[in-house]
């Protein structure tokens, strides 16, 4: 990456929601903190506009925002802006990697209980859906393509085939049917 954005702003203190709003925005967007008020991401044509509005939302609600394009780093500089970077995005998503793990996990503990009760299954898909959500929002903003992305995905699908298993299972208990014989369609099948 040959250019970044450096984002230095200041927000009113009170009331808090600029600045809150303002941390969430750039943390949304992939930025990573350099210093107080000080942020940089990578100069991408959705990051320049994003970055722009707020700047104008900022300066609205009156603070300050400065916008700086980089270009022409050294290269010591280039390499900290592009690790740091790259280990904002392989925290995150080893986090979906760490919470796929648990519903796993969680998807295991029901199994050893006997446990297919509906409400489980309601919750289970719900943690699914959320995982799948998060590791969206962390690939959408993975603009330089960290390597931790396909651990994450290969557990993300685990818990997804897990889950479907384990979907499958609790329909057949409270449909009193046993497990499919080898020559019986499987449930998504039409005979």
């Amino acid at each position: 990456m040959s250019r970044w954005l450096l984002v230095s702003y200041h927000a009113p203190t009170e009331p808090s929601a600029l600045r809150v709003a303002t941390w969430r925005a750039l943390k949304q967007l992939g930025a990573v903190k350099l210093g107080d008020g000080l942020y940089f991401l990578p100069h991408t044509p959705e990051c320049a506009g994003a970055v722009e509005a707020l700047q104008q939302r900022i300066q609205g609600g009156g603070g300050d925002a400065l916008v700086v394009s980089a270009t022409g780093l050294s290269s010591p500089d280039e390499a900290y802006l592009s690790e740091s970077f790259m280990a904002a995005r392989a925290d995150e998503f080893a986090q979906v990697e760490r919470w796929a793990q648990r519903l796993v996990e969680h998807i295991g503990r029901e199994e050893s209980t006997d446990d297919y009760r509906f409400a489980e299954v309601d919750t289970l898909e719900e943690e699914m859906e959320k995982l799948r959500r998060q590791f969206q929002r962390v690939a959408e903003r993975d603009y330089l393509g960290s390597p931790a992305r396909q651990a994450a995905a290969a557990v993300l699908s685990e818990a997804a085939q897990r889950l479907s298993a384990y979907v499958d299972e609790a329909f057949r208990k409270e449909n009193g049917l046993s497990e499919r014989s080898a020559d019986a369609p499987a449930l998504n099948e039409r005979p």
